[in-house]
């Protein structure tokens, strides 16, 4: 129909595909949840953020282009029980959602405060346990339990760009905030981070990070049997960390486009024998 598949997918617990997308038939960008019954092929539109947060998008601007991109989800989790977290670029902020399939509420945000400042949704920002550089134009944010965690304990891992910029809210100072980059290309400094989200008292933590080559967009981060996958993907320079994140092996790809969007590394032998 009228929808664009754009950025990344993941599959819900009953084995349906959430897909991020865009309803080129509306006014703004990759701001929509899609599921596809992958046995019947009916597409189902879950989530518009517009109508999740409309105070915050009738504040947002269009861009060069006349487009309103005013959220750009650009990763998608499934926690269980019907929730979502997803990663939004354009307000570098971490957001979960529950209660997806049929009453859409936002449970929390890890982002800057002042972004949400003056929004129905400011008293939703988790609070930072610790001093740290909060997180800029994210990517690839990944959900991972632990058993040892008591429950509404749980680790997010991601790509931090630590790229500030919002074309949507053009008069916010970025450079406010100290130690993150405002340039796409002269900026020096990327991140693995790892923080540990507490539910339970409305806090998040930094609990592991490390420098990596800087790319303002795209890219990823991986944890892999113990060691940490990263992709720097407008370099195109892709990696293997320790788990204390010391380089093992790094590689350079030469371009044939903009960027490398994504690396992950699997086992094909565990891929195969788990699927079987």
């Amino acid at each position: 129909g009228t929808y664009r598949l754009h950025h990344d997918y993941v599959f819900d617990e009953n084995g349906n595909l959430l897909i991020l997308a865009t309803d080129s038939s509306k006014d703004s960008l990759e701001d929509i949840v899609l599921k596809l019954d992958v046995k019947s092929g009916a597409v189902t539109e879950v989530l518009d953020l517009g109508k999740i947060f409309p105070e915050y998008k009738a504040m947002c601007q269009r861009n060069e282009e006349g487009k309103l991109d005013w959220m750009q989800i650009n990763s998608i989790q499934w926690a269980g029980d019907g929730a979502l977290i997803l990663s939004s670029r354009e307000t570098s902020s971490i957001i979960k959602l529950v209660s997806i399939y049929d009453n859409p509420t936002v449970a929390y945000i890890i982002g800057e405060p002042q972004i949400w400042n003056g929004t129905p949704y400011e008293n939703l920002v988790l609070k930072k346990d610790g001093e740290f550089t909060i997180q800029g134009g994210q990517s690839s944010v990944f959900y991972a339990k632990d058993k040892e965690l008591e429950e509404g304990k749980y680790y997010l891992y991601l790509f931090n760009n630590n790229f500030g910029v919002s074309k949507s809210k053009p008069a916010y100072d970025w450079e406010q905030i100290e130690g993150i980059e405002t340039s796409m290309k002269e900026g020096e400094e990327s991140y693995y981070y790892k923080y540990k989200v507490n539910e339970n008292n409305g806090t998040y933590s930094l609990i592991q990070s490390f420098k990596v080559p800087y790319s303002a967009y795209v890219s990823s981060a991986q944890e892999y049997k113990g060691n940490i996958i990263i992709d720097s993907g407008m370099q195109g320079i892709f990696g293997e960390y320790d788990a204390s994140g010391n380089i093992i092996q790094e590689f350079e790809m030469e371009l044939a486009d903009e960027y490398i969007y994504r690396v992950y590394k699997y086992d094909f032998a565990d891929f195969y024998f788990e699927k079987q």
